[in-house]
């Protein structure tokens, strides 16, 4: 069993790691970008991406030459488009789409809040039990703690998507040169001359 004043520390501790109200910015929307862009040099391209977002306030999970995964806070989406124009040879597709988490995040905190008013109930009724009551308390509170971090963590998901856009960028490289003329193993092919060939009648 699980000593009362443990018990009660474990419940100040919930109360005091994570407000229910954020400070900040009222946006509920979850902003996303993606995008394809054409680049001459896509190692270069990528490292100057990411460069780019974390100079804006954001991080980037991913990077490649290829692609670059990332979280920018969702009020620099603008400047992510123009700085795309700006280091692309052609920008080939940029796709925007936004989600509304306002009522997820209204339903969590509600959620969070019952239960936090459940659990203080308890904490008061576990003075006046016996030991087999206080052990029916003690599951129950221990239930009401999992749930409660359970909320705490999807809120500060959906608090997060809130503030960072996600971004995934695909870097498509654009050829320098030439492909290199591979002869064939018929020389009768490699004698004949492709264009004149088209032109003629058969």
């Amino acid at each position: 069993m699980i000593p009362k004043t443990v018990l009660r520390m474990m419940v100040v501790l919930i109360f005091l790691s994570f407000p229910v109200s954020l400070p900040g910015t009222e946006n509920y929307l979850s902003h996303s970008i993606n995008a394809v862009i054409l680049v001459s040099d896509a190692g270069h391209a990528a490292d100057s991406l990411t460069t780019w977002i974390e100079k804006s306030g954001g991080y980037y999970t991913f990077k490649s030459r290829d692609r670059v995964a990332l979280r920018i806070p969702y009020q620099e989406i603008g400047g992510l488009r123009s700085y795309l124009e700006n280091i692309a040879e052609e920008v080939v597709k940029i796709e925007l789409q936004a989600q509304d988490l306002r009522e997820s995040i209204l339903q969590t905190r509600s959620g969070l809040r019952a239960r936090e008013e459940i659990l203080e109930q308890n904490l008061q009724y576990i003075d006046k039990t016996d030991v087999k009551g206080t052990l029916a308390i003690e599951r129950e509170v221990l239930r009401l703690v999992t749930e409660i971090e359970g909320l705490k963590g999807r809120l500060r998901k959906l608090e997060t998507d809130r503030r960072f856009a996600r971004g995934e960028i695909f870097l498509s490289f654009q050829e320098q040169t030439l492909p290199e003329d591979i002869p064939s193993s018929f020389d009768w092919i490699n004698s004949v001359d492709f264009y004149r060939f088209m032109e003629e009648d058969f």
